[in-house]
């Protein structure tokens, strides 16, 4: 018995190895460090989906600064305007107030919209402090 498996050992053995190269190729997902999270890996799919979500965040940035530059740029003009002809155009005034106004507005809603996502999120979660991202990908972890 002992020498039948002596004669098939070196089968047995390329078996494990291929059995095991495979339960290695195939169990364990690759990952990477989280660009939301660092203390966390994440898979290709959850990199994409933390992309896809720094990519929003980006465009909601460069929004924002548009429209401070634009305002600057009214405020600017209606001085230069002034400075210019040294009379005060009324309804220059009244664009620039109304720009003024809706750019507060527009400003406080956002604000009011990120408390309100945030407030939402530890409520729901039991947590008080910590804030949380419900568009980050979800936290899996497969350690190999």
């Amino acid at each position: 018995m002992i020498e039948k498996i002596k004669d098939k050992l070196p089968y047995i053995l390329s078996l494990l190895v291929i059995f095991g190269v495979l339960f290695w190729a195939f169990g364990c997902r690759p990952e990477t460090q989280s660009l939301v999270d660092p203390a966390r890996k994440v898979s290709r799919p959850e990199l994409i989906g933390e992309i896809d979500y720094l990519m929003a965040k980006y465009k909601i940035a460069i929004n924002d600064l548009d429209k401070q530059e634009e305002f600057r740029d009214i405020i600017l003009q209606q001085t230069f305007k002034v400075a210019q002809t040294g009379t005060v155009n009324p309804l220059g005034i009244i664009a620039s107030i109304m720009a003024i106004m809706g750019l507060g507005a527009g400003a406080d809603n956002v604000r009011l919209r990120k408390q309100r996502k945030n407030d939402y999120a530890n409520n729901k979660s039991g947590k008080s402090h910590k804030l949380r991202n419900d568009s980050s990908p979800s936290e899996q972890s497969n350690n190999c």
